[in-house]
């Protein structure tokens, strides 16, 4: 079974021991979500699940919010049925809401934090109750107010291992500063991806993806998009000595920095610096051990550092390279080489072309992603990722 965290509705700041900061949202969408979760965890009859297109998942969700937040039709606190798929906690405004996050986080697979937090609290919370009686109608009151602390900045410290989801909502800003926004949170926190979405149309999300990737959805794909991250498994990296690199190796890196040059215009730089898309160039395993190639490294300027891949154990999810971590689609570039004999290079880039063929994101680095038996030629488009060419030695684009 899965656990997932999930925090919906308002959490409140203190001015005093009476007053509290907070914000307008109730939540409802936040514990939604979480019924939803709790209806694909209940057992559906095999026609209900076929009419309705439910998919059934083995989770049980801890939803934390406040008591005067709207809660998960499921929930006991309702009055409604008992499941064992659902646990609702409830906070006591902002620093026991961050006390509690810190605490779940380590027993769960996923942490979701769709709570409306009060950003914007007072700096020194005044002790017992604002002498209101001093003062008279009109007067000015100096205030202190200061930003909190991001909660989301901290998952991954107690927990890096979790699948860890954002929300970003701004209002009336334009979709630039909006994905802008949502990607900023994602670097900072780790996370898989944040949902972003402005105040003036909740139900439209954009989710944001560590390759800077925008998937537009519906507010009711959210809870499939959720789990079908958790279902990724990804590959690890064992790192070779140097000295497999031979003279070939090294000449083959060459020719892919001037094949990676030659396409300088089609790479896509962010604002935060990054450099995205990748490319390999293989070379003939003359032992007969498979195939090995040169690849772009990991890092936030992929096309500066490469890697040599010797091996890519799909079955236990490994990728054995020396000199650099390889690019996260390394993976997929290997199933491309060995499923296509005549493709020798590979390119990806962030933007996506009209004559080919689209497939289902699934998250670079992961299972899902790199073995794509249902591609029917080794170029192709995946959704919000860009497309991957592949040639021939001559350099013939292969669809």
């Amino acid at each position: 079974m899965k656990n997932i965290l999930i925090t919906g509705g308002p959490v409140h700041a203190y001015l005093d021991d009476v007053k509290i900061i907070t914000n307008r949202f109730k939540g409802g969408l936040m514990a939604k979500l979480a019924g939803e979760f709790v209806d694909m965890a209940e057992n559906l009859s095999d026609a209900v699940k076929v009419s309705r297109g439910d998919k059934k998942a083995d989770v049980h969700i801890t939803y934390l919010c406040s008591k005067s937040s709207q809660q998960p039709m499921w929930s006991e606190f309702l009055g409604g049925e008992f499941t064992d798929h659902l646990t609702c906690i409830h906070h006591n405004g902002i620093d026991d809401y961050m006390r509690l996050v810190c605490e779940l986080a380590p027993e769960m697979d996923a942490v979701v934090l769709g709570a409306a937090v009060a950003n914007l609290i007072p700096k020194n919370k005044i002790e017992g109750k604002f002498p209101s009686h001093n003062y008279k109608p009109g007067d000015t009151i100096p205030i202190d107010f200061t930003i909190a602390p991001r909660i989301i900045d901290e998952v991954k410290k107690a927990n890096p291992k979790c699948h860890l989801f954002g929300y970003k909502l701004l209002s009336g800003v334009d979709y630039y500063e909006l994905i802008r926004a949502a990607y900023g949170v994602l670097l900072e926190s780790k996370a898989v991806a944040v949902f972003a979405n402005d105040a003036q149309d909740l139900m439209q999300k954009y989710v944001v993806t560590k390759e800077r990737g925008v998937h537009p959805i519906h507010n009711d794909d959210v809870a499939q998009f959720i789990l079908d991250r958790m279902d990724e498994q990804y590959y690890s990296t064992t790192s070779l000595s140097d000295d497999n690199v031979t003279d070939e190796l090294k000449e083959c890196k060459k020719y892919l920095n001037k094949l990676l040059c030659s396409h300088k215009c089609n790479f896509i730089e962010t604002d935060e610096g990054y450099m995205f898309g990748s490319g390999a160039v293989k070379i003939d395993n003359i032992d007969g051990g498979g195939e090995i190639f040169v690849t772009t490294a990991r890092g936030k300027q992929e096309m500066e550092d490469y890697a040599y891949v010797f091996e890519v154990d799909h079955d236990k999810r490994k990728v054995y390279c020396a000199d650099k971590k390889a690019s996260l689609n390394a993976p997929l570039f290997d199933y491309i080489f060995n499923r296509w004999d005549d493709v020798k290079q590979i390119l990806h880039f962030h933007h996506q072309r009209e004559d080919l063929l689209t497939y289902k994101y699934a998250t670079p680095g992961t299972d899902a992603d790199s073995i794509r038996r249902n591609v029917t030629g080794p170029s192709f488009n995946i959704e919000g990722h860009g497309c991957i060419l592949s040639y021939s030695k001559g350099g013939e684009l292969i669809k």
